[in-house]
């Protein structure tokens, strides 16, 4: 028989518990949640407006947690950017891109993700405010260069262009790079009102066309 000053524990309950405690999976959803909240608070305001204090109180998180996990917010951000690429991914694999040569399924990729920023410049300014600002002036002579071909970007651009078999060349990862980087420089234009975004998009799919081709 149930005591009458019995809590009921609830399904929700259960989920809140597993989810806040020291398992890969509470792990997960913390990591999650801090994501979704830099997200959120870059949408509102962009690089400015995501405060390592405000992301650890939306994802409920005490502030040493979010600094175990993410020394700065430049590596919250970098982890959120790494996050909508993911989305790309997916997208890409339920949407294959249809263009009818390699480079106009290339340009397709870009051109999504264009919109993703277009839909959502708050954080486009802040993904771009941490990926492409320059570091502290003196600070790349302790930097190493990364090595092989670890882009997210130009991999998912690749495999849409190619095919998931193909071995992409170095010079087809050239290419893309040169694509990826006039992406950029034309979504910052963007941002700053230097580009309308048919201009800016149109600018990305003739690049991909001219230096795929």
């Amino acid at each position: 028989m149930t005591s009458p000053d019995a809590v009921e524990v609830t399904d929700d309950d259960l989920a809140e518990e597993r989810l806040s405690g020291r398992s890969s999976e509470a792990r997960a959803a913390r990591t999650q949640r801090m994501i979704r909240a830099a997200i959120e608070l870059a949408g509102q305001g962009g690089y400015e407006a995501v405060q390592v204090r405000e992301v650890a109180a939306r994802a409920k998180v005490a502030l040493a947690t979010f600094y175990r996990y993410y020394p700065s917010k430049k590596q919250l951000l970098l982890a959120a950017v790494q996050s909508e690429m993911a989305k790309l991914s997916e997208d890409v694999d339920a949407r294959r891109p249809r263009g009818a040569t390699p480079q106009a399924r290339a340009g397709e990729v870009f051109a999504r993700a264009f919109h993703a920023m277009i839909k959502d410049p708050g954080f486009a300014h802040a993904a771009l405010s941490v990926r492409q600002s320059p570091v502290p002036f003196g600070a790349h002579e302790e930097r190493t260069p990364p090595v092989g071909h670890d882009n997210t970007f130009v991999d998912i651009a690749a495999a849409a262009a190619w095919g998931a078999d193909h071995e992409v060349t170095a010079a087809e990862y050239l290419a893309l790079h040169m694509v990826e980087s006039l992406w950029i420089g034309c979504t910052v234009d963007w941002l700053n009102s230097r580009l309308t975004a048919d201009a800016a998009e149109q600018r990305i799919r003739l690049a991909a066309e001219k230096l795929l081709g």
